[in-house]
């Protein structure tokens, strides 16, 4: 299905299950199927609603990007995503508190949203996210991300496996993105992770949250990190997060890709920091 934001985007939507809305926001993928079988052990606890983010998929965009997209320190693109989870919010449930959990970039679309409006969601869930600012690093890691993204951009496509050789991304999902030595390119992978690269992966990791909000509302906040990633940076982000919001780490099964790799395990870890099981 559709569903028609107020600039003329229409999300591609998919919607399975009974119970509480859970909104689900992808990461670099950028379209909702990449959870599908995680959904299928979800959906009986939740009505579970999954969709391709604007520039991904088959979600056809209400207005073209401006060149300012393109700047490292726009907002232009979050500001549009979390519009669309407010939009989805009000769509499927306009009267209740939803659930959200966003994955990778996705955490950072989901993260803007809560800062945006805490009463929205009964619980935000924060797996493995990328925000540089939160690290206190005088912005050294943003700038080398944004250094590596230029070379990409420019032609040089080893400067992808060193962008996530510096972030030490580990093998189960270096394996899974196509990232591993014995890798095969694929080019719709290589298409969406371009878009990425060029549009979200400094844009969105520069963001400065409000974290006082989430301080506030510690009790709406679930921060997860993979069994299968440690040491992978995002997994030091979501730490350093849960410090400054008094939130402990709750591990999920699989790595940065866990729903993908251990649907079932995810899922169900998932439901239970959601509802409190």
């Amino acid at each position: 299905m559709f569903v028609k934001t107020n600039d003329e985007t229409q999300l591609y939507v998919n919607k399975i299950g009974q119970g509480p809305v859970l909104i689900l926001v992808p990461g670099a993928n950028g379209t909702g199927d990449i959870f599908g079988q995680t959904t299928q052990f979800l959906k009986a606890n939740f009505t579970v609603i999954t969709y391709d983010r604007r520039g991904y998929g088959q979600t056809i965009p209400g207005v073209p990007l401006p060149d300012e997209a393109k700047n490292p320190n726009s907002s232009f693109r979050i500001k549009a995503d979390v519009d669309d989870v407010l939009t989805l919010a009000d769509t499927f449930n306009p009267l209740t508190p939803v659930y959200l959990m966003g994955s990778s970039s996705g955490s950072i679309v989901a993260a803007e949203a809560f800062a945006n409006a805490p009463a929205r969601f009964a619980k935000v869930a924060i797996h493995e996210c990328p925000l540089t600012t939160v690290l206190d690093d005088n912005g050294a890691l943003g700038n080398t991300t944004n250094n590596l993204v230029q070379r990409v951009l420019k032609g040089d496509f080893s400067a992808v496996t060193d962008l996530f050789n510096q972030m030490h991304i580990q093998p189960l999902d270096a394996q899974m993105m196509g990232l591993a030595p014995d890798s095969h390119p694929d080019k719709e992978k290589m298409k969406s992770m371009l878009f990425w690269l060029q549009y979200e992966s400094s844009q969105y990791t520069s963001q400065i949250i409000d974290w006082q909000i989430f301080a506030d509302h510690r009790n709406q906040v679930v921060l997860l990190n993979g069994t299968d990633s440690v040491g992978f940076l995002p997994q030091k982000v979501d730490e350093t997060i849960g410090q400054k919001i008094d939130v402990q780490i709750t591990t999920i099964p699989g790595g940065h890709l866990g729903y993908a790799q251990k649907p079932q395990g995810f899922a169900n870890k998932l439901t239970e920091s959601l509802l409190d099981k």
